[in-house]
């Protein structure tokens, strides 16, 4: 995906917050679970310092395998989502067309495709996509807004989606996917939703040494 569309066509959306994904509300309920949960056993009286840390490392551990699952899980949908909204965008549903019907809007699709592919300047696309719109030619409207969305013509796009808010929804949801997986800040700021830090009593343990107090027999075998 071009970087453009990363930017959440801004000139469409401006100043709309982003809603949080279902993995990231996920990751913010298993946060709030784990620093109740710390500070109950920091706020347990006579309790000895090793089984303290014993217990914490019991809430520390699955709080960041039930993270690592939802981010994975998260990522699957995304990637499914977000082919789902291209072949929406960009796809042409043919199945209840019949078989001449089918080689009849092929060949359209094809010839479509082969002109906008022919589109080299925005002020171009810009004239074509108002012609295809004024003849009522959807697909190859369709077709020059892919050009357009694959050469960032900014412009272009904003005059197809102006007309069609569900294609722009689309168009806005693929971004928004696209945004947390390839923009740098984004992803960073993403993945740390994801990210448990090891509490102070864990300090100095690595992954092999808290499993070990979690599950000792495991540890041992």
């Amino acid at each position: 995906m071009p970087s453009k569309l990363g930017q959440q066509m801004n000139h469409l959306i401006r100043g709309q917050q982003q809603e949080a994904t279902t993995g990231q509300s996920k990751a913010t309920k298993i946060h709030n679970l784990y620093k109740q949960g710390l500070q109950q056993i920091r706020g347990t009286r006579n309790i000895h310092p090793d089984a303290q840390r014993v217990e914490i490392a019991r809430l520390y551990t699955p709080t960041r395998q039930s993270l690592t699952k939802v981010k994975t899980d998260q990522a699957k949908t995304d990637q499914a989502t977000f082919t789902k909204l291209e072949r929406q965008l960009w796809g042409y549903d043919l199945e209840r067309a019949t078989a001449g019907d089918r080689a009849s809007i092929d060949h359209t699709i094809r010839d479509a495709q082969d002109r906008a592919a022919k589109l080299t300047k925005a002020d171009h696309a810009t004239k074509a996509l108002a012609q295809a719109e004024q003849a009522g030619d959807s697909i190859l409207a369709r077709a020059i807004a892919k050009r357009a969305h694959d050469m960032d013509w900014d412009d272009v796009l904003h005059d197809y989606l102006a007309s069609r808010p569900q294609a722009a929804e689309k168009y806005q949801q693929a971004g928004a996917i696209w945004q947390r997986y390839n923009d740098t800040g984004a992803h960073m700021q993403d993945s740390m939703q994801y990210v448990v830090h090891k509490p102070d009593e864990l300090r100095g343990l690595d992954d092999k040494a808290i499993q070990s107090m979690v599950d000792p027999e495991d540890s041992a075998a």
